[in-house]
């Protein structure tokens, strides 16, 4: 999709890339404290989603350091931008393939509490 609008001097399709990107790219995100919490043991579930949640900031707000200095070395702004893309789009998609699947489990405490 990013390729759509980032390559682009359409307006028209700038805007409608904006929009469909808008309604579609945005919705993985609400199952992001669901993928998170099937992958640790209940013990360190919360801390364990809360450090994978901010390790994925400090390397988020590296991004914008990188798509600048890419796009300052000749590559272009837009350029810069989809090459960001499709890291972020690939490094997601490979964490999903080589995740365990999860489908099925039972999920109980393994501590308890008197």
């Amino acid at each position: 999709m990013a390729a759509l609008y980032l390559l682009t001097g359409d307006p028209h399709l700038v805007v409608g890339g904006f929009i469909l990107q808008g309604a579609f790219g945005q919705a993985i995100y609400w199952l992001n404290p669901v993928y998170l919490a099937e992958r640790f043991p209940t013990e360190v579930r919360g801390a364990a989603s809360a450090f994978c949640y901010h390790i994925g900031a400090i390397f988020g707000g590296a991004v914008p350091l990188a798509v600048t200095l890419l796009a300052g070395h000749g590559m272009g702004l837009a350029t810069a931008m989809l090459v960001g893309t499709v890291v972020g789009a690939v490094s997601f998609c490979l964490a999903l393939l080589t995740g365990p699947e999860t489908r099925g489990t039972k999920f109980a405490p393994d501590l308890v509490v008197a």
